[in-house]
């Protein structure tokens, strides 16, 4: 099998022209004996199968698969360099994640430097990105495909949860039976029902949620993002304005992203503009909430209830948080990630799969970055 590698003119560095990119996933050589060799394109993974039958054994037909231990930033960052000094260029990266074993938080030049710029897709797991340095990737002309689809059904069951359990005042009930008092009748519970629940982000995650709550009775949702959104249902009130759902809502669940305009959001100015007594859940990323300030706003009550799966300075825990009654801890399992890997990293497959056939991965998150940089890229919606 000859060395070479083959990858799919999905980006070009040229002006784009309306001359569609061709693709191909093998290359065919004719040595001076009239051999015909036919070289796949090479693709690296850390971790070694997905747990689905199926894609692993169909990205095996169609590439040539490398494969690396699951183990830290540095080790790993080391690893890529040496494999691609003795393999030769890679046309996809992937990640195959499993929360029982080391993975490299982040994904940047440090540590996928000796990849580019041959490297023309690179595939995390899970739908969050915030670790994974895009603007980098981007200039080297390469998409990033993140997988969100179970983790976002999974993570939207995990935050209805704990936003019932938040709603009901499970935590300190639970507390109160643990030191032999019985039931709290300080507890006071709020309805679902009737209550006026806020999403801020209605992506995936959030979506699944709101169709969860309405569909156990929930009639007053309402949500905020960047623009309405197709998916919600007629009934669900879209707020433009943050102040506005701030304002109106008794429940508050954070679903969005982590940029830099969500960095902080939920904090002293956030929380004056609230109900008193609102209930806050967070299951997007810690850093849009500023502990300290929500600890301040549940001593004085304005805060009724809190519970979080996300923390600002994971795996560290703010004191005032531990020790608060009313708040719920989750340590990051939401989308109980013991039982998601074979799902989640199936998808980190379809995605090379799919490029290595068209060119286009199922869910790119950069494709307007690409654009602004002057590459070409295929038609596709950017995941949100």
């Amino acid at each position: 099998m000859s060395s070479s590698s083959s990858a799919p003119e999905s980006l070009s560095s040229s002006p784009a022209s309306s001359v569609p990119p061709t693709f191909t996933t093998t290359t065919a050589t004719t040595t001076h004996n009239g051999t015909v060799n036919v070289s796949r394109p090479k693709v690296l993974f850390i971790g070694d199968y997905s747990g689905c039958d199926d894609v692993d054994e169909e990205i095996r037909k169609v590439a040539e698969v490398h494969t690396l231990p699951r183990t830290g930033y540095e080790e790993t960052a080391e690893l890529i360099r040496k494999k691609v000094e003795v393999e030769g260029e890679f046309v996809a990266f992937g990640g195959l994640f499993l929360v029982s074993h080391n993975f490299p938080p982040k994904w940047d030049i440090g540590l996928l430097g000796p990849l580019a710029p041959s490297c023309k897709l690179y595939v995390g797991p899970g739908a969050g990105y915030d670790k994974v340095d895009i603007d980098w990737l981007s200039s080297t002309g390469a998409m990033y495909a993140n997988s969100p689809t179970a983790v976002g059904q999974r993570t939207a069951d995990g935050a209805l949860m704990l936003t019932l359990a938040a709603m009901r005042g499970v935590t300190p009930q639970d507390l109160s039976v643990r030191a032999g008092k019985w039931r709290d009748l300080s507890v006071r519970t709020v309805d679902w029902r009737t209550a006026q629940i806020g999403i801020i982000g209605l992506g995936s995650i959030g979506t699944r949620l709101a169709t969860l709550l309405t569909s156990i009775g929930a009639t007053k949702i309402s949500y905020n993002s960047r623009r309405p959104s197709p998916t919600a249902q007629p009934s669900w009130t879209y707020y433009q304005s943050l102040d506005e759902l701030f304002a109106t809502s008794d429940v508050i669940i954070l679903t969005c992203p982590l940029t830099p305009a969500t960095h902080g959001m939920i904090g002293k100015e956030a929380f004056g503009k609230m109900k008193d007594g609102v209930v806050l859940v967070n299951v997007s990323r810690g850093q849009v909430v500023v502990e300290s300030e929500l600890v301040d706003a549940l001593e004085s009550g304005k805060v009724r209830r809190a519970a979080l799966d996300v923390f600002e300075n994971e795996p560290e825990v703010h004191p005032g948080l531990l020790k608060n009654p009313n708040v719920t801890l989750s340590p990051h399992v939401a989308p109980a990630p013991d039982t998601m890997g074979q799902s989640m990293n199936g998808e980190v497959i379809e995605n090379i799969l799919e490029f290595l056939k068209t060119g286009m991965p199922l869910t790119p998150v950069n494709l307007d970055q690409l654009e602004k940089n002057g590459f070409l890229v295929g038609k596709q919606t950017v995941a949100q």
